[in-house]
């Protein structure tokens, strides 16, 4: 019995008509609003027993209302539109040869679409493979959205999109496609007989590996699945064409070689067919898309390089033009004249070729070269010739006649700027000297320092402090006689 939390008085009065329950001793209001769900009885017309008041479920925004033209227990739009879903999905599931525990758990996220208001704007038959294709995703079975297409002859692309949308307004996270969960299936398609469970046993294999080696992220299931059971095949002596592995799995046979291609580049599968049963490698392959990647960025350079080297070739061709040409103007100046053995000479002022010689013969440049080359011909004699060595590290550092011609046209383009002034000044120069302007370039005169050049350098500190006074004056307030008895002994 209960009793008063105020007062601890069990004397409690309830009364129905306010709905409220208080305490006779203090006053206090126990319980207020009080809703009675009791079952109550009445009487008809003709007698009979009939239950008074209705049923409001906990998903109905009103109650069941009798009405008139034989409108009784009329269900609301909400509640039609879920019935007409619960039918439609029992009888794809029936298709799809799906369980009863599937269909109630479509139903159940059909309820939660049309809660969501996602099938306004939507055919209902889109709505409803989507849901049952998530229960298939959850329990992972081996059914595609294909077969729910084909079975409503609808678009599969359509199909996929409502698939997704619905996925996200419901926040549902959905496991990846296995693509080992449709390799039975399509292998008893492909008709192996009592080799299928060995045919099968070999894809899942394959398919895993794939998955190893990173073929199978961001892929459709049923690609992997053709290349595998194609490759399966093969293993078991099973001659099935791309074409009989298109049709059953439902792929473009591109998907299918460009898998077979894929695999193809890893290291399982340079393996045999025993060694692959037998041995699983532990190490991954790189991605394909990583590969791809690299692919492209090496085909870049290389038409980079090779517009470059055109481009290089084609100023290179242009200079030695102009320096062919140059040369041959240049000859075509000179007076020639005929002796008596009959070759042609040129006869040029020997007092200009004179003057040339002693220019070249007075530039710095050139004696030192010379005398770097006297000295190597003295070393000459000691030094070792090259031709007997075997060594990696040397010839690699050996240039060969291609890499030789590479480097000279890289060297050309970095020193372009550079050699076209050079060209320019020296046929500038030449042009000058045709014409008789002798342009001398003046030479700086070098300054020699006061202190440590001249030839009168002081013997010791005393003599250098008076000749310091002596050219210098520091001040007049200084008696610089007097300082000189300073530095006398």
């Amino acid at each position: 019995m209960s009793t008063c939390l105020s007062c601890g008085s069990s004397n409690l009065e309830a009364d129905s008509s306010s709905g409220i329950t208080y305490c006779v001793s203090c006053g206090n209001v126990i319980e207020e609003n009080v809703i009675v769900s009791e079952i109550t009885f009445g009487e008809a017309s003709s007698g009979a027993a009939i239950v008074q008041g209705s049923f409001v479920g906990a998903d109905q925004s009103h109650a069941r209302t009798n009405g008139p033209y034989r409108r009784q227990s009329s269900l609301e739009s909400r509640e039609q539109t879920i019935a007409n879903g619960r039918r439609r999905i029992n009888a794809l599931a029936a298709a799809l040869h799906l369980s009863e525990r599937h269909s109630e758990t479509a139903v159940r996220y059909f309820t939660l679409a049309v809660t969501h208001n996602f099938i306004q704007g939507r055919r209902s038959q889109y709505v409803i493979a989507s849901c049952l294709y998530i229960v298939c995703r959850l329990e992972r079975t081996s059914h595609m959205l294909i077969d729910f297409s084909d079975i409503l002859q609808i678009n599969v692309f359509t199909l996929g999109s409502t698939f997704l949308k619905l996925v996200q307004v419901l926040h549902i996270t959905l496991p990846f496609a296995d693509p080992s969960l449709y390799i039975t299936r399509f292998a008893a398609l492909l008709e192996f007989g009592a080799e299928t469970h060995k045919v099968a046993t070999d894809a899942i294999r394959l398919v895993q590996r794939m998955n190893r080696d990173w073929m199978q992220t961001g892929r459709r299931p049923a690609g992997i699945c053709g290349a595998c059971l194609l490759i399966a095949a093969r293993m078991n002596n099973f001659r099935r064409s791309v074409e009989e592995v298109v049709h059953v799995v439902k792929v473009g046979d591109l998907t299918v070689r460009k898998r077979l291609e894929e695999f193809k580049t890893t290291a399982s599968g340079d393996l045999t067919v025993q060694d692959f049963r037998t041995i699983w490698l532990e190490q991954t392959h790189d991605p394909p898309s990583y590969l791809q990647g690299k692919k492209k960025e090496r085909r870049q350079r290389d038409i980079e390089a090779m517009e470059f080297l055109n481009s290089k070739e084609h100023e290179i061709d242009i200079l030695d033009a102009s320096t062919t040409n140059y040369y041959h103007n240049k000859e075509k100046m000179l007076p020639l004249k005929l002796i008596e053995t009959g070759d042609f000479v040129t006869e040029l002022n020997d007092n200009f070729l004179k003057g040339e010689m002693e220019s070249v013969l007075k530039d710095r440049d050139i004696q030192r070269m010379s005398m770097a080359i006297q000295e190597t011909k003295k070393t000459g004699k000691y030094c070792e010739t090259l031709s007997d060595i075997d060594d990696d590290e040397i010839n690699q550092i050996i240039l060969s006649e291609p890499e030789v011609l590479a480097k000279t046209r890289v060297w050309m383009e970095l020193n372009r700027e550079y050699l076209a002034a050079q060209e320019v000044k020296r046929l500038k120069l030449e042009s000058d000297l045709k014409a008789g302007i002798n342009r001398q370039t003046k030479r700086r005169k070098k300054h020699k320092s006061k202190d440590s050049n001249s030839l009168n350098l002081p013997s010791n500190p005393v003599e250098s402090a008076k000749k310091m006074l002596q050219q210098r004056t520091f001040s007049k307030k200084i008696n610089y006689e007097a300082l000189n008895y300073l530095f006398e002994e």
